[in-house]
């Protein structure tokens, strides 16, 4: 672990700047946004229809901008649009919890609106933070950088979520207001943006990001590669579910299912990312024995098991272990996956690839919320964890089929240097 975490130090200065950008934004989008921004919804007086509804909103603005977003920064330049992206973000987190002071012809869908803003902003600058990443490091430390990224960010999430458990409370206490109503959450969520704006700071230390990428003549005749992609992209779609169907209804789950306090629900779900926070750690040492394609079918097949505790067992303890489970395989199969795709494709077509899985993460996630809801309240959360699970399933056997097509499960994976 030690040896690991040293490598960090030997990283440059644009490749640790990033990962510090990355790790705040995380505290905010992940950990305090996140969290709260259901449990707002719901105060508003929304049901489950409306939480999936508002959750697919931003998957599909996700997946719309997937593709926009690395055109974007060729245009203008990665660091430029990664900041106007969160600076989107940042807008989009402030205007939320302005909805209970509109009135309410035009409440009924600002948190949409806002959802939308939010994850156009995000997408502009998570899409072209992987790209980033790869311009800075080089091949015998990307698996590495990557990883430890992974863990920047679980840190970031975990302080977040636990801190934004805690805020409402706080809030109601400060202002004697009651938890049953939504402004202690709306002031939480502005406490994620100033934490949103701060975590930009970095990210303007930085220089120039784009380095020329040496000239192969090979390149100009490679094709894209259509059957690996469309495999890769039906993975990413199925395998995705698990993780969509806990971070869209896990919470609100917790809240009206369950009957729980925000600050247990921000216990049980700091919980289980403390635990994530190291386990991209695993994907650079399973994936150098193993191999990425390896790691990504696994880790697919524990997250749907992961789910069958929620849909068993209507107690916090059920949602504790299977959220931890979804959080820690998720956090490997991250860094596992943006490797696997980049590698899969030639260096002319990384970005195209990069773009078209972030399009199918927002996809799946989107579907799958907007579904859910409907889902919900026509047969309860079983059906939908259930549902959740079986496709995370599924999309193990997908990822097994292309690395047969590949030939990974034949040939030995390419030894990745130690961290």
């Amino acid at each position: 672990m030690n040896l690991r975490l040293r490598t960090l130090s030997q990283f440059n200065r644009e490749t640790r700047l990033l990962i510090a950008t990355s790790g705040l934004m995380a505290s905010s989008f992940f950990g305090i946004h996140t969290l709260l921004r259901v449990l707002y919804v719901l105060r508003l007086g929304h049901g489950p229809e409306y939480v999936g509804l508002f959750s697919a909103a931003g998957a599909f603005t996700y997946t719309s901008m997937g593709l926009p977003s690395g055109a974007l920064s060729r245009r203008f330049g990665v660091r430029r649009i990664m900041l106007a992206g969160g600076l989107v973000t940042i807008a989009g987190m402030v205007v939320l919890p302005l909805t209970e002071h509109l009135p309410a012809q035009v409440g009924e869908f600002w948190p949409i609106a806002s959802q939308m803003v939010l994850i156009a902003g995000w997408s502009m600058f998570n899409v072209n933070l992987v790209p980033a990443l790869m311009s800075v490091t080089t091949d015998r430390e990307r698996n590495h950088a990557y990883a430890i990224n992974g863990v920047i960010k679980g840190i970031g999430t975990f302080l977040g979520t636990t801190i934004g458990g805690v805020l409402p409370g706080l809030f109601a206490s400060a202002f004697a207001l009651s938890l049953d109503g939504p402004r202690p959450y709306g002031y939480g969520i502005w406490v994620s943006a100033v934490v949103g704006l701060a975590a930009l700071t970095p990210l303007t230390r930085l220089g120039t990001l784009e380095r020329p990428a040496p000239f192969r003549q090979a390149e100009g005749l490679a094709k894209f590669p259509v059957l690996p992609v469309a495999l890769m992209l039906a993975y990413v779609y199925l395998s995705h579910s698990a993780w969509a169907v806990c971070r869209a209804f896990c919470s609100a789950y917790m809240d009206t299912v369950l009957a729980l306090p925000a600050s247990t629900i921000g216990l049980i779900t700091s919980v289980g990312q403390f635990v994530s926070i190291l386990s991209p750690l695993l994907a650079p040492r399973l994936a150098r024995y193993r191999g990425d394609g390896w790691t990504l079918m696994v880790v697919s097949l524990g997250m749907g098991i992961s789910l069958l505790p929620l849909a068993l067992a209507p107690h916090w303890a059920a949602v504790g272990l299977g959220s931890t489970g979804i959080l820690a395989l998720a956090a490997v199969r991250l860094p596992a996956l943006q490797v696997f795709q980049m590698e899969l494709v030639d260096t002319r077509w990384r970005a195209l690839a990069y773009g078209a899985a972030s399009m199918a993460m927002g996809l799946s996630f989107g579907s799958t919320s907007l579904l859910g809801g409907y889902v919900i309240a026509a047969m309860g959360y079983r059906a939908i964890f259930l549902l959740g699970a079986g496709l995370s399933v599924a999309g193990s056997g997908v990822m097994w089929v292309l690395c047969k097509q590949q030939g990974v499960l034949r040939r030995a994976p390419v030894p990745h240097a130690d961290a």
